[in-house]
C-alpha cells in the first residue's frame, strides 16, 4: 500500500494542496457568499457541462466502472464493489448524523435571485459529505490504483474535482461537503483494496490472474 501511495504522488500531492487551499477559502468566506460566488459564474454551456459531470458520480456510473474491471481483473470488480459498499456505508452514515441543509433549504429564507440549471431537482436535506463527490473521488483513486500510469494520474483528479465541483454548481451541496466527501472517497478506495490484500489476495490468487475477457487457461 506504501508503494501505491508513492507511486501515484502525481495524484495525492495536487489533491492535498487543493484541498487546503479550498479549506482556507471555506474557513474564511460565509456559506452565502460561497455560493453566490459559484452561482454568479455561469453560462448555457456550462449548465449543461456540469449537468454531464455529475453523473461521474452517480451510481450508475460506478456500477459501470464495475463492470468494466470485471472485464479485466475479477481482483478489480471485486475491490469495485467492496469500496462502493464502503463508501455508501460512510457517507450515508454522516449524513443521517450530522443532518445538514443543503443550499435551497439553508437559503430558503434568504431574498436572492439564485440561478438554477433546468431539469435539476433540488434536495434540502442530509448535505454533509456530498455522496456524488465520495462516489467520484473513490472511482478515480480505485483507477489510479488499477491503471499504474502516474502520468494519467492528474486527467484522474481532474475528473474527480470536476464532478465535485458540479455539486455546488448545480445548487446540490456547499464546498465544505465537497471537502468531506472526497476524503471518505479517497479513503473507501484504499479500504477496499485493504480488504482485498488481507483476506482474499492470497487466498484466491486466481482473482488477479482472470476476467471476462482474459484468458482462463
Amino acid at each position: 500500500m506504501k508503494n501505491l501511495l508513492k507511486n501515484n504522488l502525481s495524484f495525492f500531492v495536487p489533491f492535498i494542496l487543493m484541498w487546503l487551499v479550498c479549506l482556507g477559502w471555506v474557513l474564511q468566506t460565509p456559506k452565502f457568499e460561497q455560493m453566490v460566488w459559484i452561482n454568479s459564474h455561469r453560462t448555457i454551456w456550462s449548465d449543461t457541462f456540469f449537468w454531464c459531470a455529475t453523473q461521474l458520480g452517480e451510481g450508475w456510473f460506478f456500477v459501470t466502472m464495475i463492470l468494466v474491471w470485471l472485464v479485466f481483473k475479477y481482483e478489480q470488480a471485486f475491490i469495485g464493489v467492496t469500496a462502493f459498499a464502503v463508501s455508501t456505508l460512510i457517507s450515508q452514515g454522516l449524513k443521517f448524523s450530522f443532518q445538514t441543509l443543503r443550499p435551497s433549504e439553508f437559503f430558503k429564507d434568504v431574498s436572492y435571485p439564485w440561478k438554477y440549471v433546468s431539469g435539476v431537482e433540488l434536495h434540502g436535506f442530509n448535505s454533509f459529505p456530498s455522496g456524488h463527490t465520495t462516489s467520484a473521488f473513490c472511482i478515480f483513486t480505485l483507477w489510479v490504483f488499477f491503471a499504474k500510469k502516474p502520468m494519467i494520474n492528474p486527467i484522474f483528479l481532474t475528473l474527480a474535482i470536476t464532478a465535485a465541483y458540479s455539486r455546488p454548481y448545480l445548487f446540490q451541496h456547499f464546498p465544505e461537503d465537497l471537502l468531506g466527501g472526497s476524503i471518505v472517497g479517497i479513503i473507501s478506495a484504499i479500504l477496499a483494496i485493504k480488504i482485498y490484500q488481507r483476506y482474499f489476495e492470497t487466498k484466491y490468487p486466481q482473482l488477479s490472474q482472470k476476467g471476462l475477457l482474459v484468458n482462463r487457461h
